[in-house]
């Protein structure tokens, strides 16, 4: 990049936020990449967590979550000190507050559905509530690709369920289907957003 270039991408980023602050959405991609880690985790390990007592699972849940707040959290600090911004903006509280209100109802909502063993509704709660999350991102942010990734996701998740309910495979972890689930889940949450980062990061940097 240029100098001349450099100084029309600040002085543009500055108008931006001078002219819109409280519309203004800097953002580190990096924090979806944390996210996606965690989702793996998730994934993979919650049915064990909440086998060995519903407790234990819900504290590994709420550990977790928690961490990903707090690192996102630093990420946006980092990011907003960057263009002076003190503290977050319209847009970043709107988000935050939107998935941990999400978050803590689907941690209280899994331990109920865990005292069942009914992990598949457990998986697609997750799966459907956090990509609503990445549809209203999608709208607030203007970013088509989460919007169509949050669409898929809650479309599949229905035929999941629909699928478990006339085939009475709701409880356990030991069918085919749950199987069918974990991987869906690991797609929708763990790779799709990865991928769709990786290219909203790539388009960033073509527009400077």
């Amino acid at each position: 990049m240029s100098e001349k270039e450099e100084v029309l991408r600040q002085i543009s980023e500055i108008k931006s936020h001078l002219v819109d602050k409280e519309s203004f959405f800097p953002y580190n991609y990096n924090a979806c990449y944390v996210w996606s880690g965690i989702a793996l985790v998730l994934a993979l390990f919650m049915p064990f967590a909440y086998g060995h007592s519903v407790l234990v699972g819900t504290v590994a849940v709420f550990i977790l979550m928690t961490l990903g707040f707090m690192v996102e959290g630093m990420m946006t600090k980092k990011v907003n000190k960057s263009y002076d911004i003190d503290d977050c903006t319209s847009r970043q509280e709107f988000i935050a507050k939107s998935f941990m209100m999400i978050s803590f109802f689907l941690i209280a909502l899994s331990a109920i559905l865990a005292t069942y063993q009914l992990y598949i509704p457990i998986y697609l709660s997750w799966l459907t509530l956090i990509s609503l999350g990445y549809f209203l991102i999608g709208f607030v942010v203007n970013v088509k690709k989460f919007k169509i990734m949050g669409q898929f996701n809650i479309y599949l998740a229905v035929i999941l369920l629909v699928v478990a309910l006339f085939t009475n495979t709701l409880e356990g972890s030991d069918s085919i289907l749950f199987r069918v689930t974990q991987v869906a889940v690991i797609l929708g949450l763990t790779v799709f957003p990865t991928i769709v980062t990786w290219q909203q990061k790539q388009e960033e940097k073509c527009s400077v």
